[in-house]
């Protein structure tokens, strides 16, 4: 049996990943489905100070505190941004990871900075401009979710996803990731899988499933999704997470 850590993406917390956490634990499996400082049922610690580093944090935590080893670790869209940090940090207690419709970054990039290169030039600015004009014009420094609908979220699920999801700090998305050493640590975690949701446009996801399609250590996977793939097919992608630790 296999230990999981889901990582969520931005705006949205534990709740997302109730359906697939339920069919990983009722094939015995551990999960945790740790919710980020500010989101989800945190949401009343949230403030405009909280960063990147706040939410890697926030994971090694539930690593650290419950003396977990060997944790398959799976990061969606921004948690990308999150269990890279990790696997850099903590490689040795990384079994496997699986970035479901996330970012990849390299030491030195933020979310932000990576639109740009993952997105076509005229789509990036729609993006990039809509997070920093709606916390400016906040005077908060907190965006607003990205509507369910724009993601491709299925219609049943939309108003769920919509009424669940918070406002989230401009600084997550603008803060670099920072790796230690020569920043490979991401290299030395044996098993990588890449999942593309593949039922939405447009996606800056396809640049990584591209980028990483035929490396050494990667499997690039596609799945035919909106972009919340635990929300619309959470069964399935509890079987390619049992696959991938098996």
């Amino acid at each position: 049996m296999a230990t999981f850590i889901l990582a969520t993406g931005a705006w949205h917390g534990s709740w997302c990943y109730r359906d697939t956490a339920k069919a990983l634990r009722d094939a015995g499996h551990t999960v945790f489905t740790p919710t980020y400082t500010g989101l989800g049922e945190r949401f009343h610690q949230s403030h405009e100070g909280i960063t990147l580093e706040t939410h890697v944090r926030d994971v090694a935590g539930v690593i650290e505190a419950e003396e977990l080893t060997d944790v398959v670790l799976c990061g969606h869209s921004y948690g990308g941004m999150v269990i890279t940090a990790l696997a850099d940090r903590l490689p040795g207690k990384i079994r496997a990871l699986c970035y479901l419709d996330a970012f990849v970054p390299e030491h030195g990039q933020s979310l932000n900075s990576l639109l740009p290169v993952a997105l076509p030039p005229e789509v990036f600015p729609i993006f990039l401009d809509g997070f920093r004009n709606a916390a400016r014009e906040a005077n908060s420094g907190m965006m607003n979710p990205v509507p369910a609908a724009v993601f491709g979220i299925l219609e049943k699920n939309q108003a769920w996803v919509d009424r669940r999801c918070t406002v989230q700090p401009l600084a997550t998305f603008e803060m670099p990731v920072l790796l230690k050493g020569d920043g490979t640590g991401i290299e030395k975690v044996a098993r990588k899988l890449y999942l593309l949701a593949d039922k939405w446009d447009p996606s800056p996801f396809r640049h990584f499933a591209a980028k990483l399609d035929g490396k050494p250590s990667w499997e690039v996977q596609k799945m035919p999704c909106s972009h919340d793939v635990m929300v619309d097919m959470p069964h399935e992608l509890a079987q390619a997470l049992i696959k991938l630790a098996a």
